[in-house]
């Protein structure tokens, strides 16, 4: 008799990061539901995992095999020997800063190790932290995915955080042109580790996070506002004097930050704003600010907004 193939399916949501980097030793960074990554595993017959294409993948040959490494991993540590079909999708583009990677590892690890509880017996399920430290080992990132809605790293160490009000931003990430990163996050770690200057913005980033946590648990807007603005600038000018030296900041991008920070010079209030390893820039509105949001969405120029989190009671305040 023929087994049946029995399939599962698990979904998680990527991050966007405030103060550092997903993959830093030091982070905060805030979830964002509508932007995940679904993975789906088959169960069949041998022993080897099987990559199906879809028709909106775009993933290399490389990416495709350690995606899969990643997979034999979890079943080697929990003694797992079947095989499945892998397939993933993403809610969101790929390839322009929405940390995909962070998304995609998190979800394969928590559909991975949701299969083998099912078909193995007496398999010890791992904790929160055992799984987010599993995951990491395939995408560093990916362990923020496992925390929300708020994730901090202290020294290497990753809790999740929830903020009352803050807890529900309004996250858009408008995207500013029609180009795909030319440049891997792995590329960019290396040419920051080589930079000289790369020290100095890990210890400023160290001091942030503190600051960052204290304006959160204050209310204090305006000054996560000069916090966010200060890291994802001083961020952008490591990727300038690298060698060789690169850049994520168009004449498109640096014309929304332009009016941006106008918006918070002229009425001393705004959205919080950032840029990191890609080419959209990220807004996060309070709940009392959607009129200002609907304006100041009108005014800029971007070629698509991408809404990371669910619609929130819109209030008329500005």
């Amino acid at each position: 008799m023929n087994e049946k193939l029995v399939g599962y399916t698990e979904r998680m949501p990527t991050k966007v990061a405030l103060i550092g980097h997903l993959f830093g030793s030091s982070c905060l960074a805030y979830s964002l539901p509508r932007l995940y990554t679904t993975v789906s595993l088959t169960t069949h017959k041998g022993t080897k995992d099987t990559w199906k294409i879809n028709s909106n993948e775009r993933l290399s040959y490389q990416s495709i095999d350690l995606y899969l490494k990643h997979l034999q991993r979890i079943k080697n540590q929990l003694g797992y020997e079947g095989g499945f079909f892998v397939q993933s999708n993403n809610s969101f583009p790929q390839g322009i800063g929405l940390s995909s990677s962070a998304s995609s590892y998190s979800a394969l690890t928590a559909c991975a190790l949701k299969a083998i509880y099912s078909k193995k017996e007496g398999v010890e399920k791992l904790n929160q932290e055992e799984t987010s430290t599993l995951s990491a080992v395939g995408k560093d990132s990916s362990r923020h995915s496992f925390y929300g809605p708020w994730s901090l790293v202290e020294n290497t160490s990753i809790t999740g955080a929830s903020f009352g009000g803050y807890d529900h931003l309004s996250h858009v990430a408008l995207v500013l042109t029609e180009d795909k990163k030319r440049i891997s996050t792995t590329q960019v770690l290396s040419l920051l580790e080589k930079n000289e200057r790369t020290q100095e913005y890990k210890n400023n980033v160290r001091k942030r996070v503190v600051m960052t946590h204290d304006h959160i648990l204050k209310k204090n807007w305006k000054g996560l506002f000069k916090c966010v603005w200060e890291d994802f600038n001083e961020l952008q000018m490591l990727f300038s004097t690298s060698r060789p030296s690169f850049s994520f900041q168009t004449a498109e991008a640096r014309e929304v930050l332009k009016q941006v920070k106008k918006w918070w010079d002229i009425y001393g209030d705004g959205p919080i704003v950032s840029m990191g390893i890609g080419y959209v820039v990220h807004l996060l509105f309070r709940e009392d600010q959607m009129q200002m949001k609907r304006t100041m969405l009108s005014s800029l120029s971007f070629i698509e907004a991408i809404e990371g989190t669910h619609p929130i009671k819109e209030s008329e305040q500005a």
